[in-house]
């Protein structure tokens, strides 16, 4: 796995910049806690959900349609999702809440140094990466990336780790090992089924075995709580989770930083309908498709890429209705932007640099801390945080387009 990666460690061991960066972010997420703490703030009301719906489970109550913690507190995973919360439900919750923020914390600071070693690894992309560089690589996405991880931390979500899955996944079809992708990939869909949107590209590209192991997986987490539970319960706590999903959605015209939402918003003055959502959905579509295909052409071969993998799962919130949360998911592009405008000679930069200014103001500037409640809600519930996810997704795929060999000396 990549997280014993021997590799990954050697490269961090000879780093002094990733060493630097490793404690000092580490440190912060310990100081932050210790100022929530002392604001009265360290509350993690997702982890509390979590929590508490573990609880539930093992206890035999409510554990769909009921508040847990804060009003807007609803379990909405599937029953499978409660089993891995399990452990820490049987501790008292102030000790389980700081194992998992510290779990949080710790992951935070290997993700943002393993993004950097897997662009630096990738030989086929030609990325140089100068150990001076490094800091300033770091230090630029994890301030671009500030307020989401924040939030992480705040809330105490599993969204990280859910996109360390994805990345795990890739990680794992790249070199071949295609069962085991295909079990985090099922584990995946049993948390948050919007990951659906990749399996049509799992399926163009002939992904067989990912798709067999992550049905099984699939159908082996759906009867799991069975166990525990017995079959009539289980099948219960299933329909219970439809319903909990049902609950939570919208009419995507209406969800305001998707695709749709925005269009509706700036361009039809809400005047759009269902009608909207499927020409958007066949515009996206289509474009995806040229998109792949002029890969392909290109690259000779019809491998899993990285570009077009993680533009699936970047443009998630923008065609599913979610959390502002989600947008977290942009990540590896960020990273893979940042790693291109340092290590790449690449025309017009000045360009990129100017939209990704553009898109940090909605995207890490959304916090009321910091622009208020008025401003933060226009950026959160007015599309902006939408708009900027576009715009940092166009520039990842215009850099691949024109993407140059040319390494900075």
């Amino acid at each position: 796995m990549p997280l014993m990666n021997s590799p990954f460690l050697t490269w961090v061991r000879q780093s002094n910049a990733a060493k630097r960066f490793a404690v000092i972010a580490f440190l912060l997420c310990i100081a932050y806690y210790i100022l929530e703490t002392i604001n009265g703030r360290a509350q993690m009301a997702d982890f509390r959900v979590y929590y508490d719906a573990a609880n539930a489970f093992l206890h035999n109550t409510q554990l769909y349609g009921k508040s847990f913690g804060v009003s807007s507190g609803f379990y909405k995973y599937s029953p499978f999702a409660c089993l891995p919360f399990v452990p820490l439900a049987l501790l008292p919750y102030k000790i389980a809440s700081i194992i998992y923020y510290l779990l949080v914390a710790f992951s935070i600071v290997w993700f943002s140094l393993y993004l950097l070693y897997l662009f630096h690894s990738k030989t086929e992309k030609q990325l140089a990466l100068k150990t001076t560089r490094i800091g300033w690589i770091l230090f630029t996405i994890s301030l671009f990336m500030a307020d989401h991880l924040e939030r992480e931390l705040h809330l105490g979500n599993v969204n990280l780790f859910l996109l360390i899955g994805v990345v795990f996944s890739f990680v794992l079809i790249e070199k071949n090992k295609s069962t085991a992708a295909g079990i985090i990939y099922g584990v995946l869909l049993l948390f948050k089924p919007h990951f659906i949107i990749l399996l049509p590209y799992f399926i163009w590209k002939k992904q067989w075995k990912v798709i067999a192991s992550s049905v099984f997986t699939i159908a082996c987490g759906l009867f799991l709580p069975a166990l525990f539970k017995g079959i009539g319960a289980n099948q219960q706590l299933l329909e219970d989770w439809l319903g909990a999903m049902r609950d939570h959605n919208m009419r995507l015209e209406e969800s305001p930083n998707t695709i749709y939402g925005i269009v509706n918003h700036f361009v039809l003055n809400h005047q759009g309908n269902v009608n909207l959502v499927f020409l958007l959905l066949a515009l996206v579509g289509g474009f995806f498709i040229w998109f792949l295909i002029r890969n392909q052409k290109k690259n000779g071969n019809s491998k899993v890429n990285f570009i077009e993998y993680f533009l699936l799962i970047a443009l998630i919130p923008n065609l599913a209705h979610t959390d502002t949360e989600h947008f977290m998911w942009t990540w590896p592009f960020i990273a893979l932007i940042f790693m291109s405008l340092f290590t790449q000679e690449i025309k017009r930069r000045w360009m990129y640099i100017a939209l990704m200014i553009i898109a940090f103001v909605p995207y890490c500037l959304n916090s009321p801390d910091i622009v208020g409640r008025t401003l933060e809600q226009l950026f959160d519930e007015g599309g902006l945080l939408g708009v900027a996810n576009l715009i940092i997704a166009s520039v990842a795929v215009m850099l691949h387009l024109r993407s140059s060999t040319n390494v900075v000396a």
